[in-house]
């Protein structure tokens, strides 16, 4: 059986931009990368929505009040086998937050607009373990924002959830 994780994909309407943030570099997995708040469905959530906001609180002590559900969007596997069940959602403004120094080491805004631009994503090449992978990058950003993340970004060019 796959593990199974769940993202928000939180969309700040103040700004009209898709909140990243960017991995502790004292983590084990995917250290200093850019993803959507989320993490590993723990015994005791009550879905994989609860999943995803019980990690939205843990790293940016956002509460789930003031996080609006709007759609569930396709879930994504990652190069070890983890499927991603992500769920986009709204915010008014990300303010106020703070960041959980042990998970998170920065977050970043990227506007929508750019975020559902097709041209703004290109198939790459990456190495890991040994072995040679194509996937997806997000050009739009000066971050490196790749992978399962840029996957599930990508999906917004033909999903255009209300926002």
């Amino acid at each position: 059986m796959s593990k199974k994780s769940a993202v928000v994909v939180l969309h700040e309407q103040s700004c009209d931009s898709l909140i990243l943030t960017k991995r502790s570099l004292q983590l084990r997995h995917h250290p200093g990368e850019f993803c959507f708040p989320g993490g590993r469905w723990e015994r005791g959530d009550i879905n994989l929505w609860s999943t995803a906001l019980r990690e939205l609180h843990e790293e940016l002590g956002i509460a789930s009040s003031r996080v609006k559900f709007i759609m569930e969007l396709q879930p994504e596997q990652t190069l070890i086998g983890t499927t991603i069940y992500p769920w986009f959602a709204t915010i008014p403004t990300l303010k106020p937050y703070e960041i959980n120094k042990n998970e998170v080491s920065d977050v970043i805004t990227l506007p929508m607009a750019e975020v559902t631009k097709l041209s703004n994503y290109q198939e790459i090449a990456i190495k890991r373990h040994g072995k040679t992978f194509s996937c997806w990058q997000f050009t739009a950003s000066e971050q490196f924002v790749w992978g399962a993340t840029a996957r599930i970004m990508r999906q917004l060019c033909y999903t255009k959830p209300a926002r």
